[in-house]
């Protein structure tokens, strides 16, 4: 473990620590992930940087930054990816156990409605590239089947289960059906990993954006997006990913206005595993965290929330679009690092750095009787 790894580096004070990007306002940056190497600490925070949220004649470029001290201090953001009349957005992927990055993100074409006849915004496709040496050299570009989908993209961090075996989850949506998948990898540390699809929900019900977490013993949780009802939509598995159980709606909060990602951490607990679960209300403007025992939400599902240990991380303020949090969370650790987007009236948006209040995590061990 580096000197600098986050287990040993990350501050125990105030919440935020600071607004480390909040000098760039130029443009629009968003949809990002921020994953930590956990073979040496280092930090990436990976993003789409374009001119607005999406419009026409917007091409989204993907960036990176650096941070080898824990977050404290970041390099300047260099462009990684770009491609001519088209915007790369929607990124997701990370760190493995091997030290490998991944980096999956969706091609698209924002349109050209002053043209005649218009030309309409179209999905060329999802695509990813991985790096062996913390972002600094890249493999080459790969497709990923978008099995015929009108819209898609990925969304959340990698789950590494060992032995090789890689999970990323995706969505897709076509003639008002909406699917969620998972990218699944047998191979995932070779030169050129190959990918099967698993499908987690088909139906007219609109699930988009997820969240997965592994709660060992072959169990997962997972958390969608519902884009027709106020609440997130729960999900397990209970044989490694190969079957879905719909566990129903979460009711910790009612998210109000227009809904960002959940994004879900394990904790182990002295043994005992907990899960947290990072969303934005774009409502109240806020970032909040709950917390649940794993073996209660697989058993109890969607009820086992625990409501008591609903906590505000940051108020964000601005505009309905902040979100798409992305967090860090070490097993066995109840320190973590995050950062969320915040977007400006005037349409630009930039990434604040948290992390996590020590105190806030003790007071939750209590409220679930740990």
């Amino acid at each position: 473990m580096s000197e600098y790894s986050p287990d040993i580096y990350w501050p125990l004070g105030s919440t935020v620590q600071g607004t480390n990007f909040n000098s760039d306002q130029d443009k629009y940056r968003h949809f990002g992930l921020l994953s930590v190497n956990p073979l040496n600490g280092h930090i990436v925070l990976l993003y789409r940087r374009g001119d607005t949220h999406v419009a026409p004649y917007d091409y989204g470029a993907i960036c990176i930054r650096h941070s080898k001290d824990g977050g404290i201090n970041w390099t300047n953001e260099e462009v990684l990816f770009t491609e001519q009349n088209v915007d790369l957005r929607n990124i997701a992927g990370g760190y493995v156990s091997s030290g490998r990055l991944f980096l999956f993100y969706a091609r698209y074409f924002p349109g050209y409605p002053n043209n005649v006849p218009p030309v309409p915004s179209h999905w060329h496709s999802m695509n990813y590239r991985y790096s062996d040496d913390d972002g600094q050299n890249w493999s080459n570009e790969q497709t990923l089947s978008n099995m015929s989908q009108e819209k898609f993209s990925h969304h959340g961090h990698i789950i590494d289960v060992g032995n090789n075996v890689f999970y990323q989850t995706w969505y897709a949506s076509t003639n008002y059906m909406y699917k969620l998948y998972l990218y699944k990898t047998i191979n995932g540390n070779n030169n050129s990993p190959s990918f099967s699809v698993i499908e987690i929900y088909s139906g007219t019900t609109q699930y988009t954006e997820t969240s997965i977490v592994n709660i060992g013993g072959g169990c997962f949780i997972l958390l969608a997006r519902n884009n027709g009802s106020w609440n997130f939509h729960q999900f397990k598995s209970e044989n490694n990913c190969q079957n879905w159980i719909s566990q129903g709606d979460t009711c910790f909060e009612t998210l109000s206005e227009e809904k960002s990602p959940p994004w879900l951490s394990f904790i182990n607990y002295e043994g005992i595993g907990l899960v947290a679960c990072y969303y934005t209300n774009r409502g109240t403007r806020k970032l909040n965290v709950v917390y649940g025992i794993a073996k209660d939400l697989l058993e109890n599902g969607q009820s086992a929330w625990n409501i008591s240990t609903k906590k505000e991380i940051l108020n964000y303020g601005g505009t309905k679009n902040c979100g798409y949090q992305s967090f860090f969370q070490p097993v066995n650790q109840y320190k973590a690092i995050g950062v969320g987007f915040k977007e400006n009236g005037g349409g630009s948006a930039y990434p604040i750095l948290v992390f996590s209040n020590i105190q806030d995590i003790n007071n939750t061990f209590i409220q679930l009787g740990l």
